[in-house]
């Protein structure tokens, strides 16, 4: 004796009540896994990362943002961020702009701070050190004390002997031009203001 299975809600049977019912159908094979973790199905390339990139723009070029940050310092990351943001919309990282301001940041301060002490206080201190000299120059010219140990001089001319002590003062060796045409020299002390004294 046959049992009829009583029909789905909404559908009609149109096979006979003795009829075979069909064969369940197979599941899909999985596929096969390969030893190697390569997936089936992709691009047959060692880097398929690199063809799918392949059409994209070129990425801005990083060495700008080296030029700017290097003179300008920290303003340069007007131009890290440029080009930043228009290597995302190429599909391109970020990441190569802000290491190259990042690293020239930290060289640019220490090459600045490098000529800053070897080339612009040396030559702070030579300034100020020959506006000294021209503030003695021109005391000793004034003075009359110079006239009454030497005569009537035309020019003087100062040269340093010794560096600057604890105290300010300095060693200098005045050269006067005399008015008959021959010239007699002076050893004086002076500070950083032009007072000086002749050297004992």
């Amino acid at each position: 004796m046959t049992v009829q299975t009583p029909p789905e809600p909404g559908r009609y049977p149109s096979a006979p009540a003795w009829a075979r019912p069909p064969d369940p159908v197979p599941a899909p094979a999985a596929p096969p896994v390969d030893p190697t973790g390569h997936q089936h199905g992709q691009l047959l390339v060692r880097f398929p990362g690199e063809v799918r990139a392949a059409g994209r723009p070129e990425a801005p070029s990083w060495r700008p943002v080296v030029c700017w940050t290097f003179f300008l310092s920290v303003l340069g990351i007007i131009s890290a961020l440029r080009r930043s943001g228009q290597a995302h919309r190429y599909g391109r990282e970020r990441s190569p702009y802000w290491i190259a301001y990042g690293l020239t940041v930290l060289g640019g301060a220490a090459v600045w701070a490098a000529l800053t002490f070897a080339v612009a206080v040396p030559a702070y201190h030579a300034y100020r050190e020959d506006r000294i000299t021209t503030v003695l120059q021109d005391t000793l010219a004034a003075d009359s004390r110079i006239t009454a140990a030497v005569g009537r001089f035309t020019s003087v001319t100062c040269l340093t002997e010794s560096d600057r002590d604890a105290e300010g003062l300095r060693t200098y060796l005045c050269t006067f031009d005399l008015a008959t045409g021959k010239s007699t020299g002076m050893y004086v002390v002076a500070d950083t203001r032009g007072n000086w004294q002749e050297k004992e």
